[in-house]
């Protein structure tokens, strides 16, 4: 089953997931993997469909595996992003231009 919709969409079947990977809790356990949706949040590519996001929430995933997520799962992954803080840092090198002169 080809689940591309065209360049920027790819939808995820998460009843599909959770066959391949055999039950509910695997989906949990990915959205208890703080390495990994650490790592999702930083590049910006949702831990559950692989893709390239402007706006992945603090879950890791992006808003279309959210709205699929099980109500369980949702209470899982919210509960774990009660625990993650987001920093931005932003530069400016013309401010390091006027430094070095």
């Amino acid at each position: 089953m080809k689940n591309d919709l065209g360049n920027d969409h790819k939808v995820v079947q998460l009843d599909q997931v959770r066959k391949l990977r055999g039950e509910v809790g695997s989906i949990t356990a990915i959205l208890k993997d703080t390495k990994r949706i650490a790592l999702a949040i930083e590049t910006r590519t949702c831990a559950l469909c692989d893709t390239m996001k402007m706006c992945v929430n603090k879950t890791g995933l992006c808003a279309a595996c959210y709205l699929n997520l099980s109500p369980i799962e949702k209470k899982v992954a919210d509960k774990e992003a009660e625990h993650k803080k987001i920093q931005l840092l932003v530069t400016d090198d013309r401010w390091k231009k006027k430094e070095d002169e």
